[in-house]
């Protein structure tokens, strides 16, 4: 069969199908669905989705937590924002022993942390070789915090970090690790925490002095296009100024990979983004062993898809963000709606204009089912088919109306996913 004339028919057989769905959903075919995107673990209710995002919940609060300094930082110690300043503030000061007086939890609670972390078992990585390979590197650079704890361990001890380091028994240096920081003496606890803080810290600052500038021109571009879409829709201006304040105060997490693998071959992803954080993460190119910074295009692309997330709307109760909740119910049209909105942002290179007047996706772009479903959804809005898009984009953004609107358009939504997942598995057609 000629590819032409093969590809036409396909896309027709695709048209007709998402044609048919239209006509069943307008005639209230469809009034429940509980389906599983191929990015789900569990099946989506809509209907219980739909519900969530149209419960009262206080979504300008992340904000407001932002600025009091009380929002996570993704590092291995789970520290919040001031709790790490305070910290270094008091090393820098010489008064660790004050806070240890005064507030012992600031100093101990990540300690207990990263102790919960290294007996939990290998799970991605090697946790108590990956931590002292890092700290030989902080004391390479000769960081202060990284000498003191040195200078702690050997004298606790009796190992250096640089023997540590360098022993091929792994298991035993995960038994080292939790045992100093199971039950460490006051001295060593705030070494430790000092030390947890400050290569926290450090790895926002890599983020920063690699990827500062695209954050910034990303910034820009991502607001225009919510924006712009925003007016289209009718989202409410509230919402709209929330995603700004949040896309404004949006900045690099702590790119720790003892929090979470930070290499794209070892991950399998691109960034990430902390829900209710306003933080988000660059992953290196390539794999642990051969990690490469990201380049200009990839890199402005993968702090655009982030950053749509941080300007979504968000909530600690059902630990929402966007059309998520829950950690994975709706994960599939949230991901579907930041990757489009990422690919409207920085210029449209996934999507492509075919001869014949049809779309389609580059087979290149992450999320690609659900991404082609949310163009689908969008050029259907554009023509006045229905306003199914426009649902999903406003309640992204927190803004809900109507619940049984928004149940049918998740129904939309996984329809043409489902069908457009099954399209995209079949082989191609060549001549």
């Amino acid at each position: 069969m000629n590819l032409k004339h093969a590809n036409r028919l396909r896309f027709l057989t695709f048209c007709a199908k998402v044609s048919l769905m239209e006509r069943l959903h307008s005639a209230g075919v469809l009034d429940q669905m509980h389906v599983r995107g191929q990015y789900e673990r569990i099946p989506t209710d809509t209907a219980h989705l739909a519900a969530e995002l149209a419960a009262t919940h206080d979504v300008a609060r992340l904000m407001v937590d932002f600025d009091d300094g009380v929002t996570p930082l993704r590092d291995v110690g789970k520290m919040f924002t001031a709790q790490r300043t305070a910290i270094l503030e008091a090393y820098r000061t010489g008064t660790v022993s004050n806070i240890a007086a005064s507030h012992p939890e600031i100093l101990s609670i990540p300690v207990k942390n990263l102790h919960e972390r290294v007996v939990s078992g290998t799970q991605d990585q090697p946790v108590g070789h990956n931590f002292f390979v890092n700290a030989r590197d902080f004391l390479d650079a000769r960081m202060p915090w990284a000498i003191q704890f040195n200078d702690l361990l050997h004298r606790s001890t009796g190992y250096s970090i640089y023997v540590v380091s360098q022993s091929d028994d792994w298991a035993g240096k995960d038994r080292l690790l939790a045992a100093i920081t199971e039950k460490p003496d006051p001295e060593l606890k705030s070494a430790i925490a000092v030390y947890l803080a400050g290569r926290s810290l450090e790895g926002e600052k890599l983020l920063e002095q690699h990827y500062g500038k695209t954050l910034e021109r990303a910034k820009g571009q991502v607001e225009a296009t919510t924006q712009r879409i925003g007016i289209t829709t009718g989202l409410r201006v509230d919402m709209l100024e929330r995603a700004k304040g949040q896309l404004q105060r949006a900045t690099f997490g702590s790119f720790d990979h003892l929090a979470g693998l930070v290499t794209s071959d070892n991950s399998g992803a691109k960034g990430d983004y902390g829900i209710c954080s306003l933080r988000i993460e660059v992953q290196s190119d390539g794999s642990v062993r051969s990690a490469r910074l990201r380049n200009g295009s990839d890199a402005l692309h993968v702090v655009a898809h982030e950053l749509h997330h941080a300007g979504s709307a968000q909530t600690k109760e059902n630990n929402r963000c966007g059309l998520q909740i829950n950690g994975d119910e709706g994960l599939e049209a949230n991901e579907g709606m930041t990757e489009y909105l990422a690919q409207l942002s920085v210029g449209s290179p996934g999507i492509e204009q075919l001869t014949d007047g049809s779309m389609r996706i580059r087979e290149d772009v992450p999320y690609r089912a659900p991404v082609f479903a949310m163009l689908a959804l969008h050029e259907q809005f554009k023509a006045g088919k229905n306003n199914h898009f426009a649902v999903l984009f406003n309640a992204y953004h927190g803004d809900v109306r109507s619940q049984t609107q928004l149940e049918q358009a998740f129904d939309a939504f996984y329809q043409h996913d489902v069908s457009i997942s099954e399209q995209l598995k079949k082989p191609t057609v060549r001549e």
